[in-house]
């Protein structure tokens, strides 16, 4: 019987889990870092929404692009030559201000140049391991990511309150370059080959498979959106990066309790029923702290488990050549989610009131709930037998 143990065990399971884990934590950061800077520099969660909006969009457009580049540059090459474009972008954002389309376009390169970390990571995974482990590796892969977003937030807001939201930024910058070039120097990654794809670019997308995790993931995502800028907008940043980490430490704990037990068509839709049902619980005390934190909390449970399910169903049902491109597109679907999610809970907020975010919220976790019920019978079984 497969366990989380015996994945790390697997020879360089531990290594590429943890240098993609660093170079990854900006993300963890980003968007509520994104948030409290612009927003400081032009006192607007409108352009702070649009501006994040932006680099996620940017970020959408360049994840199944880049994820063609690595079979023709390489991994090493392609990761490292982005991320510092990206890192420079940021340092543009923390130290300059020449308006508020510089400031958006700024964003915008910074999503560009995002490196495909993850990508990379999940492409690779199936080598590691034996194909019994798969859920389990997935599973974990999705939980520790919640880490990102336990205290991405946290120290977001911790440096932009002892400092200021520019050091926030500069802090995103340092730590991108130096986990990204960490994770390059894997073995593993210098001698990763992936297979050109037979596909036209784009072609994966006509995969009944592919499509239905990217527009599950699009809708799960954008309720992230809304609930990031909701909260800040409704509690104010003190307490903002706690309250949304509280959502993370339930996903950490719902995919180390339930993400390997994925087993069934139905294991996707029963958790983004959870997800929903701490998303829709908001409404009854929309403005609480402690309600709030309890219900991104019950919401999290079903975050880990449903991205892991997502990432599975795409490692049984795709070939190397096509898994990249395949996990590209579902990153691009999340980050459109995102920008979505968040420029309009931003207009809304403006226009309405802080809590009708959580409007979008709802929304989006009712329409994931909706595609996963309406394709679960294209959902491949997750259960191996096979050593």
């Amino acid at each position: 019987m497969p366990s989380y143990s015996s994945v790390l065990s697997s020879p360089g399971v531990s290594r590429i889990l943890g240098t993609q884990l660093l170079a990854r934590f900006a993300f963890g950061m980003m968007s509520l870092a994104i948030i409290l800077h612009v927003q400081q520099m032009y006192g607007s969660y409108t352009i702070a929404g649009i501006a994040l909006g932006a680099e996620t969009i940017g970020a959408a457009i360049a994840g199944p692009l880049l994820a063609r580049r690595l079979n023709k540059w390489g991994p090493r090459k392609v990761i490292l030559t982005v991320a510092s474009i990206s890192s420079a972008a940021m340092l543009f954002l923390a130290f300059f201000d020449f308006g508020e389309i510089w400031t958006i376009f700024a964003c915008l390169v910074i999503g560009l140049t995002s490196p495909p970390i993850q990508q990379i990571a999940r492409s690779l995974y199936p080598s590691l391991i034996a194909k019994k482990q798969t859920s389990y590796l997935f599973s974990l892969d999705a939980t520790l990511q919640e880490f990102l977003w336990v205290f991405g937030p946290v120290l977001a807001t911790m440096i932009t309150a002892t400092y200021s939201s520019s050091s926030a930024v500069v802090f995103m910058a340092l730590v991108q370059i130096v986990g990204t070039y960490l994770f390059s120097k894997n073995p593993e990654i210098g001698s990763m080959n992936i297979p050109k794809s037979k596909r036209r670019l784009g072609g994966i997308l006509k995969n009944p498979i592919v499509l239905a995790s990217v527009l599950i993931n699009l809708c799960l995502v954008a309720t992230f959106g809304g609930a990031e800028v909701g909260t800040v907008a409704v509690l104010g940043v003190a307490p903002s990066g706690i309250v949304i980490a509280a959502l993370s430490l339930g996903s950490i704990i719902g995919g180390f309790a339930l993400g390997h037990r994925a087993k069934t068509k139905w294991a996707l839709l029963k958790f983004l029923s959870i997800v929903a049902a701490g998303y829709l619980a908001v409404f009854f005390n929309p403005t609480d702290l402690i309600w709030i934190t309890l219900c991104w909390f019950v919401t999290g449970l079903g975050v880990a488990p449903a991205f892991a399910t997502t990432a599975s169903m795409i490692s049984v049902s795709m070939g190397t050549s096509d898994s990249a491109e395949a996990f590209g597109w579902i990153n691009t679907g999340q980050l459109l989610g995102f920008a979505v999610g968040a420029a309009v809970a931003g207009i809304l907020i403006d226009h309405i009131s802080a809590e009708s975010a959580w409007f979008v919220t709802g929304a989006s976790a009712a329409l994931a709930l909706i595609f996963a019920l309406a394709t679960v019978r294209l959902n491949p079984s997750l259960e191996h037998k096979d050593a």
